[in-house]
């Protein structure tokens, strides 16, 4: 059987075309998934600076506390320490913690308590944190593996942001 003289022509057409049309498909999936990327990495640096927003406000209002609290003749050394303890079980430890109020002391514990939570949310997010640090990473080898210049350019990207995120 004889071929067309018709279809190779139109072969030679099609083909550069599928090929543009295949690498325009990944750049646009690219870039959608390093938004997304993008995106999930705010929003892990965001809960991240709440949780420490929260913990500094939790100390700040139990080193208020105990320095309203912390009677007259309380050691020095002591006083000064459990004003910049910030940790519950290291005032705790001192003997000198059962001469404070009941009140002050139910503070400290229940401080503890609340940090000890907010301890635990911090390791959740860190795991969380490293999962989609795999995920980026498997995300910028594959792209580079299919085109290294747009790898170095979402590499860049992310380095971008990390940098903002730290100053």
């Amino acid at each position: 059987m004889k071929r067309s003289g018709t279809l190779q022509p139109l072969l030679c057409l099609l083909l550069p075309a599928l090929l543009i049309l295949t690498a325009c498909g990944h750049k646009a999936a690219w870039q959608a998934e390093s938004e997304v990327l993008l995106h999930r990495g705010d929003s892990l640096e965001a809960q991240h600076q709440l949780i420490n927003t929260r913990i500094d406000s939790l100390w700040d209002a139990v080193t208020a506390t105990l320095a309203a609290g912390i009677p007259e003749d309380f050691p020095p050394t002591d006083r000064e320490i459990f004003l910049k303890a910030r940790n519950a079980d290291h005032i705790r430890m001192f003997m000198s913690f059962k001469s404070l109020s009941p009140e002050v002391q139910s503070i400290v514990d229940s401080a503890g308590r609340y940090d000890a939570m907010l301890a635990m949310q911090i390791r959740d997010l860190q795991i969380r944190q490293q999962d989609f640090e795999l995920e980026k990473n498997q995300f910028l080898a594959r792209v580079e593996k299919s085109d290294l210049k747009a790898g170095q350019m979402y590499a860049e990207a992310f380095r971008k942001i990390t940098l903002d995120t730290l100053q």
